[in-house]
């Protein structure tokens, strides 16, 4: 392989390099995007229960502070959508690629061995019980069920999923808590009078 070869060789793999660090960019932009729309969901939620704007129903009172949640976990759909199954397969795409560059010139330029060990860094296993446990919930990938490590895919999954599975918590909390009221008492209140003896030393 003479100069001009290799030059050239090079100039291809930046270029495609340049493309990866292109589509990571745009999928860290749309993340930070989503936790900005899941700050403001909580931010109107709590704006709806402060103002208690509901509707009534004989003696029951439904805040619309309960669709909060919901409107969040379409949200987290849609931009799981669109970061997953949009721009990832993008940028997994151009990962492929460089790595095809990578391995064909392994012999001849050893010094483009850098999509390999990236990915070879790339998987993470969880230390800790509790996340061990959310993964299990959520994440469906088959790396992460077969040899419980997360690669870049089960990341993804399990950003979104999660956010998915506290929004749900966090729904069953407000409708208990503040979002359904009977006779002006919260649903949680109407069950401590109902059952006194639960909360007996």
């Amino acid at each position: 392989m003479d100069n001009d070869e290799r030059k050239n060789i090079i100039e291809v793999w930046k270029a495609v390099v340049g493309v990866q660090q292109h589509f990571n960019e745009i999928e860290m932009k749309v993340r930070g995007l989503f936790i900005t729309i899941v700050v403001a969901i909580a931010a109107a939620q709590g704006f709806l229960i402060e103002k208690k704007l509901s509707v009534s129903i004989g003696r029951i009172t439904i805040l619309y502070a309960n669709v909060m949640p919901w409107l969040g976990i379409l949200a987290t759909y849609l931009f799981y959508f669109v970061d997953r199954h949009w721009y990832h397969r993008l940028l997994m795409g151009s990962i492929l690629h460089g790595g095809s560059i990578e391995q064909k010139y392994a012999d001849e330029i050893p010094e483009l061995g850098l999509g390999a060990k990236i990915s070879e860094q790339s998987p993470v296993e969880l230390k800790n019980w509790l996340a061990r446990k959310v993964a299990d919930l959520v994440v469906s990938d088959e790396r992460w069920v077969k040899n419980r490590r997360l690669h870049s895919d089960a990341k993804i999954e399990f950003f979104y999923k999660s956010i998915v599975l506290l929004f749900f918590v966090w729904f069953i909390a407000t409708v208990l808590f503040a979002g359904v009221l009977v006779d002006q008492h919260s649903l949680f209140e109407k069950l401590l009078r109902l059952h006194p003896q639960t909360v007996q030393p």
